[in-house]
């Protein structure tokens, strides 16, 4: 049987893998891509332009935040005393922030503030 302290390493490693380093990563591969997909290019474009050391800063800016996010997300379980299976009352879970009229459309106040 697992330790506490396993089963928290195996279920940060997953978070880790799966969320920030393909987040994170995909900031360097824009910089770095000739033909970026048509969604990304703007930013591919911008972030060419970018002198090396403000490019780093930006790395450092979007560590902090995709950690303050994870953190975040993370203490919504260890403060919500609702316990509901949101995989059974979800189509598809993953996909309601990012879809149209999903949650960032629909309650994002700092969306709002610049509409």
């Amino acid at each position: 049987m697992k330790t506490n302290e396993e089963i928290l390493d195996e279920f940060g490693k997953i978070v880790i893998n799966d969320c920030f380093d393909p987040s994170y990563a995909n900031l360097k591969g824009l910089k770095n891509k000739e033909n970026p997909p048509v969604i990304f290019e703007e930013f591919s474009n911008l972030f060419k332009k970018l002198e090396e050391n403000d490019f780093i800063i930006l790395q450092k800016y979007l560590r902090e935040s995709l950690g303050g996010l994870i953190f975040n997300f993370l203490r919504l379980f260890e403060e919500n005393e609702q316990k509901v299976n949101l995989v059974e009352i979800s189509e598809m879970l993953k996909a309601q922030p990012i879809i149209e009229n999903g949650w960032i459309e629909r309650f994002s106040k700092e969306l709002k503030k610049e509409s």
